[in-house]
């Protein structure tokens, strides 16, 4: 399923609901440009009721430990994301640009 398709402006940080299924996280993150850079990080909460597209109060959203520096500015390309035994309730990807990007982002979970 596709989770984000477009381009997020330079400076910017964007949110991304990933799904969460019997504590799996999948997505596979595309950049389709040479010119795309940003820092992607995974982060987690249980906090029922949190939205998962906005920053949010610092203490609703913690960084699961998974973070990743790309693209980079070099070539189009992609990455994995596959996490196993997520013990929260939800889960997102917080993009935070150095540069425009342009990404497609799907879902990567079976359930």
């Amino acid at each position: 399923m596709k989770l984000f398709s477009g381009t997020i402006p330079t400076s910017t940080t964007l949110y991304v609901p990933l799904n969460v299924v019997d504590g799996t996280i999948g997505a596979y993150i595309a950049w389709l440009d040479a010119t795309s850079s940003a820092t992607i990080t995974v982060e987690l909460t249980s906090i029922p009721g949190v939205s998962p597209h906005v920053a949010g109060a610092a203490w609703h959203w913690k960084d699961s430990g998974e973070t990743f520096t790309g693209p980079a500015a070099t070539a189009a390309g992609a990455l994995l994301v596959n996490i196993a035994n997520a013990r929260q309730n939800s889960a997102r990807l917080k993009i935070v640009t150095a540069a425009a990007c342009a990404f497609e982002i799907y879902d990567e979970v079976k359930s």
